[in-house]
């Protein structure tokens, strides 16, 4: 008798054929996948202790979420009117504001979020800037991301200069601010790699994530050419202790990089952050000579959907021609994304059909290899996700087709990837694992979701945050925003070793 028989649906593999089984079964036995076929066939040769009838719905490998931020969650749109100092306002909340235990709830609302639209597999930066301090903040997120039950890999590594920076950690209600050396920081890296790295029945890994692969140059958006000159000694110094890390623990890269920053970092040819091992997200603003050393360097990439490819392009079409590998990541949840790769899908798709002019690009059936099987290889994971495959690990969801948006119900893939969204994921399996069945999830949610209000509302108050959350005066009945108070002070951002009192 096997353990789990999903019967009567339409299997999308993504397979390397790419097979699309009409009344097909998935045969699971322990966390694998046993064996794929019709429905006929393997109900007369397989008796399950778990038998779920998929019909009117297909059957998909789990969705991969190559790239997104712990701590995001507690904050979505907070300080959207503000975006242009967005990124100071969430590194300062995260770097003094928020307790040990914050990444703990925000990690079980983060998880919830993920397993409800269908993601089995998600990235998790911790913090905007990675926090790697103490390791207490990586570990807590994985702790909540095992207990919801999802594969989660969580990165961090150090910020950019200037060091040493100021951190705080609370204790009794106070703020204890220390400083922080850039060597403690790598410690705590190394600690969050030694500790988490194929935990958890390898539902669990770690890869090393410096905020940049170069950090002497703009760190959120491309920088011009008359400012590429050479790399810095903490560059060069940064890019050898992140490969010693990798190599030790025999784990993976990943990190953020824009134009310019290939450019720079082949001069370090033996150490540069390039290459299989690597994961680059964003990718903005490259230029085509950088697209073709990623894909020289076989350089896997990943991109989210946002109205910053506007001005500046991840140029995808180019770099999957060259033959890089590309992935869909949401970069979720805050600003104003979610963890609904549906969305994002379409998103890209959109953006980049109108950046080359050409509604023909990113057929849905690419968009949906950079989902699954492109984001499994994107992080080295192709071997066990990304694919239904005997052998495989059992990460399966189902989507429900029986509903208007969906019907009729034909052209499947097209149907998934414009019209269905997160909440149309009806059953999501884990390691062979039932999650979520029918949409109800195994975990007390309500009480997941209370804990994260609480402890986010307790933040927002503690850093101050309220001010970043009250409409304009041009929130309603006007075409365009603007933010005539001051809300941003940057005097409000500095600290020192002795100022102990939380605000």
């Amino acid at each position: 008798m096997i353990d789990l028989l999903l019967v009567h649906g339409t299997v999308i593999t993504m397979d390397p054929s790419r097979r699309i089984i009409y009344e097909g079964a998935v045969a699971v036995q322990g966390s694998r996948i046993l064996e794929i076929g019709e429905s006929g066939v393997l109900m007369e040769k397989y008796k399950a202790r778990q038998t779920i009838n998929c019909s009117n719905h297909c059957i998909l490998p789990g969705l991969i979420d190559v790239h997104g931020h712990g701590g995001h969650s507690m904050f979505k749109t907070v300080a959207m009117e503000n975006l242009e100092q967005w990124m100071p306002i969430m590194t300062n909340t995260y770097n003094h504001y928020v307790t040990d235990d914050f990444w703990y709830y925000e990690g079980k609302v983060s998880a919830l979020e993920r397993l409800k639209a269908g993601i089995t597999t998600g990235v998790s930066v911790i913090g905007s800037t990675p926090r790697a301090d103490d390791p207490i903040f990586a570990l807590n997120h994985a702790k909540a991301y095992n207990e919801i039950g999802i594969r989660e890999i969580v990165c961090t590594g150090p910020a950019n200069p200037v060091w040493p920076k100021l951190y705080s950690r609370w204790k009794d209600g106070r703020r204890i601010t220390k400083e922080v050396a850039y060597e403690e920081v790598l410690k705590g890296t190394e600690a969050v790699v030694e500790a988490l790295h194929h935990a958890n029945s390898d539902r669990t890994r770690a890869f090393v994530t410096p905020f940049v692969i170069v950090t002497s140059i703009e760190g959120s958006g491309p920088t011009p050419p008359s400012r590429l000159h050479r790399l810095t000694d903490h560059d060069r110094y940064q890019a050898r202790k992140i490969r010693e890390i990798a190599r030790k623990h025999e784990t993976r890269i990943h990190s953020d990089a824009f134009g310019g920053m290939i450019h720079m970092a082949v001069q370090d040819k033996d150490y540069a952050l390039l290459g299989p091992d690597v994961h680059l997200q964003h990718c903005r603003g490259i230029s085509f000579d950088e697209a073709k050393i990623l894909a020289n360097t076989g350089t896997n990439v990943s991109t989210s959907p946002s109205i910053t490819q506007i001005s500046a392009r991840t140029p995808i079409v180019e770099l999957i021609e060259l033959g890089a590998t590309v992935a869909i990541s949401t970069d979720g949840t805050s600003p104003s994304t979610s963890f609904d790769l549906f969305q994002a899908m379409r998103k890209t798709q959109l953006i980049h059909q109108a950046a080359m002019r050409d509604e023909h690009y990113l057929p849905p059936g690419k968009l949906l290899e950079m989902v699954t099987i492109d984001a499994a290889r994107c992080i080295g994971w192709d071997d066990d996700l990304g694919s239904i495959e005997a052998g495989k690990k059992a990460d399966l969801i189902t989507v429900n087709m029986k509903q208007a948006h969906l019907t009729p119900e034909t052209m499947h893939v097209h149907r998934l990837v414009h019209q269905a969204v997160g909440g149309d994921v009806n059953h999501v399996i884990v390691d062979g694992k039932v999650l979520m069945e029918e949409r109800k999830v195994v975990v007390d949610e309500n009480r997941i979701i209370e804990e994260a209000n609480a402890i986010a509302l307790e933040t927002i108050e503690r850093a101050g945050l309220e001010k970043y959350m009250a409409p304009t005066d041009y929130f309603w009945g006007h075409t365009r925003a603007y933010v005539d108070e001051k809300r941003f002070d940057e005097t409000d951002y500095q600290f020192t070793i002795t100022e102990e009192e939380g605000r």
